[in-house]
């Protein structure tokens, strides 16, 4: 769905981070599965030996979910079925009641190759584990009469020193942010996921060992460059009597850092796909049963009841609603650049589960080229902030008014929000938007996607406070401080400053002064359908800087939209990390769909 106000935008002139593999633009969505209160993705294929995916935890599992969809598609077409699963109390999967553990763990990636024998007909099981996921792998392999070997990345089998990482990592992403993140007292935390305490307290004892190996046991490792331990790791396995292949890890740190640019090592792929080709024979088995169910798999308990739903045979989501039905709305969670549908520490989960308890159902959706979603075969590379993503969205409003006649509205955090209001502008079918934490209102076309995308979220004063800072000097001098950047972003705050205070009078002769046009004519529209929207900001991330840009310091320029309402989140991040104020936000969403419902 073509429209004038919605422009084109410029892509970067150097390789895009986020290209696709030529395997991946002919696929479909995996088959979705659920085991024992787990969610799977299962990817079928006739061999008699299948991959058993074990992810990383939190922060990390949320940025690899597209790279093992890809190795995973890339195998299944070399013959080799496989299984990606989340564990309990993981991404899609039911909370554990009692506590997850790591033993509760091991038995999920047990039970999801009980699922991939028994819908493929496969015999012997490969297990890929990485970092945390490593140990989980190992101990599950060793527990497997049918081990047929190992891929092991970026392992971590300390689980005290895995620990002491994350606190590390979790420490400098809390560097600087003057907010009070309220997380449980003593609790292990990354990037706003919060780890299961028992799980963590399992994690101070574990070591897991790795005697015992089978001679001759296919094993591929795969090193983070210069890390000591993971060369060590492999060492140890071949002289245990393993064949072990040791290969480099390009790109680890890129796709750990790049979960908003989705950098993908395509090349590794491809050597993972040949090490397989080269080690495991192919032999093909007889398919056991139907790798699909007849009825579609879902989740589920008193309160609320979960189930995958493919749009257009190719956009993968979850659908959650009310245990008993009679949604009172509906609305659509939007991916946050190119974070998976589950949302950042599984902020969307989190949404949907609360709501449903209210009556209020959801649809958490993966777009064309994101976490479980294959790429659209004729779509760009770099789909973030493009026409073809709100394209997207519309094909996936469609799906939702097919099942329901509920109000239907659309949330996004992010470039997401900047989805929610271009495609909720131009669809009759949308009943409410609400922006969270929207650095462009509207995208300026000559601006670089990846260039923005790169730049991260915060605002001038931060820009300010780091430059007279003593430690800033320090890490410049050091070459930590990326200066083309950070001086793109001082210029491009002060360029905005300078503009608003000119722009309402130069009217559509400024750049400034056309965006707005253009922002206006949007929020008319919703105006004239009497859509109401919701722009929640923040002061850490630079949102409330954009509202300011386009609806002046006192946002005195809102006055002129009854229907718009703006709400300042104190205490808050970008991604909203602390607990609280999620459950603000989720307030939020509930009072926009009540409010929508009564409208009818």
């Amino acid at each position: 769905m073509s429209d004038p106000m919605v422009t084109s935008v410029k892509q970067s002139a150097r390789a895009p981070t986020n290209s696709v593999p030529p395997h991946d633009v002919v696929a479909s969505a995996a088959i979705p599965v659920t085991m024992d209160g787990m969610f799977g993705h299962l990817h079928p294929a006739s061999g008699e030996t299948g991959v058993v995916f074990c992810a990383p935890w939190g922060f990390d599992a949320l940025c690899t979910v597209k790279f093992h969809r890809l190795i995973a598609a890339d195998l299944a077409q070399r013959g080799y079925p496989a299984i990606r699963f989340d564990y309990p109390g993981e991404g899609d999967s039911l909370p554990v009641e009692a506590g997850a553990t790591f033993d509760i763990w091991v038995a999920g990636a047990l039970r999801a190759a009980e699922e991939l024998r028994d819908r493929t007909g496969c015999s012997r099981i490969i297990y890929y584990g990485m970092g945390i996921g490593a140990a989980v792998a190992l101990r599950a392999g060793q527990q497997d009469a049918n081990l047929a070997g190992y891929v092991l990345a970026a392992s971590t089998l300390n689980g005290r020193r895995y620990l002491r990482e994350t606190a590390l990592r979790e420490k400098i992403i809390e560097d600087g942010l003057a907010i009070d993140f309220g997380y449980p007292e003593g609790s292990t935390v990354l990037a706003s996921f919060i780890m299961d305490p028992h799980l963590a307290a399992d994690l101070k004892a574990l070591t897991v060992s790795i005697d015992g190996m089978t001679a001759g046991l296919p094993t591929l490792v795969l090193a983070r460059p210069e890390n000591a331990a993971d060369i060590e790791l492999a060492e140890q396995m071949s002289s245990a009597g393993a064949a072990v292949e040791c290969i480099d890890f390009s790109g680890y740190g890129a796709m750990l850092d790049g979960v908003v640019t989705s950098p993908i090592p395509l090349e590794l792929i491809d050597t993972i796909g040949n090490w397989f080709s080269r080690n495991i024979p192919q032999d093909t088995g007889s398919l056991a049963r139907q790798a699909a169910d007849n009825e579609p798999p879902a989740l589920q308990t008193s309160m609320f009841r979960e189930r995958p739903e493919i749009v257009d045979s190719r956009l993968f989501g979850i659908s959650c609603a009310p245990r008993l039905g009679g949604e009172k709305a509906v609305i659509i969670l939007l991916n946050m650049a190119y974070a998976p549908h589950t949302g950042w520490g599984r902020i969307w989960v989190e949404t949907a589960r609360t709501l449903a308890r209210q009556g209020i159902a959801t649809l958490r959706v993966d777009l064309s080229n994101i976490g479980d979603s294959p790429a659209d075969p004729k779509g760009p590379d770099q789909v973030v902030y493009s026409e073809d993503q709100l394209n997207d969205v519309h094909a996936v409003v469609r799906h939702v008014r097919n099942s329901t006649k509920a109000p239907i509205l659309l949330a996004g955090i992010c470039s997401g929000a900047h989805s929610a209001l271009c495609a909720g502008a131009t669809n009759a079918e949308v009943a409410g938007i609400v922006s969270i934490n929207q650095l462009r209102l509207v995208l300026d076309p000559d601006e670089d996607v990846d260039s923005l995308l790169m730049a991260g979220a915060r605002p001038l004063s931060d820009y300010k406070r780091r430059a007279t800072s003593l430690s800033t000097y320090k890490r410049v001098f050091s070459g930590e401080v990326n200066i083309p950047k950070a001086a793109w972003n001082i210029a491009s705050h002060a360029r905005d400053r300078v503009l608003r205070g000119i722009s309402p009078y130069l009217g559509g002769f400024t750049k400034l002064g056309r965006l707005r046009g253009r922002l206006f004519a949007l929020l008319r529209r919703l105006e004239d359908r009497k859509v109401p929207v919701i722009f929640i900001s923040c002061r850490t991330d630079g949102s409330l800087d954009q509202q300011r840009l386009y609806f002046g310091k006192t946002l005195a320029g809102q006055r002129a939209f009854p229907g718009l309402r703006h709400i300042l989140l104190e205490n808050a991040d970008h991604t909203l990390s602390p607990p609280s104020v999620r459950q603000h936000v989720i307030g939020i969403l509930a009072e926009a769909a009540e409010e929508s419902a009564k409208r009818g």
